[in-house]
């Protein structure tokens, strides 16, 4: 699990380095008065390097320690002692690496060294604006790591691409997941208690949606719906996901009744077809899809329990379905489903 969410942060860092790379060459050419010639000679090479792993230090801190250190306090809090620790560390990795740059080219004595290095680098405007421009990428950095978080993997990319401004319609597989028995849990334990499980819970089936590259399309009480771009490969991460997230909670069932004395199993209902994706929402933009495919799987889900198999898919989606030999398909037949005239036939499937 850990070893998915690691990649995945790290892939978030490099990115937001890169953006760090790019922001501080614009920043020496129009906010920093150098010499142009610097901007035509290898230095721009060094330059660009030392900030690009300035930024994946000080980013790799923001994304794996500090970004849930804070996550109890309110959120403004939360960004300034974030922002506050990380300028810090910019300050330090800054300065750490002038220093070193200073203590291996410099020829001079050390009271020589020391004038030059605080006069003409520490207490000069240009460094000013270097510590201004380290502040805006701090910004920065918190802000992407946040966006990333609010639309998920892939979510930024097609945000700025504008894919989804204007209507799409597009083939998909969609996943509906929700817990057994989840009000009779929550009963028992407490609504608070039954909180943190659901929060535990989809914490540890995490790292099966990175692995299977899953889009999270909404969590809605104690169900998360799931959705891939309907192809034969997809239909197999689908399967992958679900085997996975049951063994990956089923890893952990000892902590589950240590902490909240049951241990969550889940069900299932899978489905495929056409579907309209886009943003709705003027103050709070959401990516939304609609269609009857997710009506229809919301109801194969509903029957899981009436046909006593955690996992049930549709024809829609077993129709092309190739290289599951690990997996146990059974026909269930046709069976109709609440607000739909046309039967569907159901699928039932396990692994070992």
């Amino acid at each position: 699990m850990f070893r998915r969410i690691f990649f995945y942060r790290l892939y978030l860092v490099i990115n937001i380095a890169i953006v760090w790379v790019l922001f501080s060459i614009l920043f020496l050419y129009n906010i920093v008065e150098v010499d142009k010639a610097f901007l035509e000679t290898r230095r721009l090479s060094f330059f660009s390097l030392g900030f690009a792993i300035i930024g994946i230090i000080v980013v790799g801190a923001e994304a794996f320690y500090l970004k849930n250190a804070f996550h109890r306090f309110p959120l403004w809090l939360s960004t300034i002692l974030r922002m506050t620790l990380t300028f810090c560390l910019f300050l330090i990795v800054s300065v750490v690496f002038l220093l070193a740059y200073f203590v291996l080219r410099y020829n001079g004595s050390f009271y020589d060294f020391e004038n030059v290095f605080f006069h003409d680098v520490l207490l000069t405007s240009s460094f000013l604006m270097f510590m201004i421009d380290l502040g805006v990428l701090s910004f920065i950095s918190i802000l992407m790591l946040e966006v990333a978080d609010k639309y998920g993997p892939g979510g930024i990319r097609n945000l700025l691409r504008g894919r989804y401004n204007n209507p799409q319609n597009e083939n998909r597989i969609f996943l509906f997941l929700d817990i057994n028995e989840s009000t009779t849990i929550a009963e028992r334990i407490g609504h608070e208690k039954y909180f943190n499980m659901l929060k535990d819970f989809f914490a540890d089936i995490t790292a099966p949606i990175l692995a299977n590259a899953a889009h999270i399309y909404q969590y809605v009480g104690d169900e998360v719906v799931l959705s891939w771009k309907n192809t034969p490969a997809n239909k197999l991460k689908c399967l992958n996901f679900v085997k996975q997230a049951t063994n990956a909670i089923n890893q952990k069932k000892g902590y589950y009744h240590s902490f909240y004395g049951v241990a969550p199993t889940f069900k299932a209902g899978i489905h495929a077809g056409d579907v309209t994706a886009g943003y709705i929402g003027i103050i709070k933009k959401d990516l939304a899809f609609s269609g009857d495919t997710l009506n229809t799987t919301a109801r194969i889900r509903s029957k899981c329990h009436e046909l006593k198999s955690s996992f049930v898919l549709s024809y829609e989606f077993f129709n092309g379905l190739e290289n599951a030999n690990d997996y146990i398909i059974k026909e269930i037949g046709e069976m109709e489903l609440k607000g739909r005239k046309e039967r569907e036939k159901l699928y039932s499937f396990s692994f070992e």
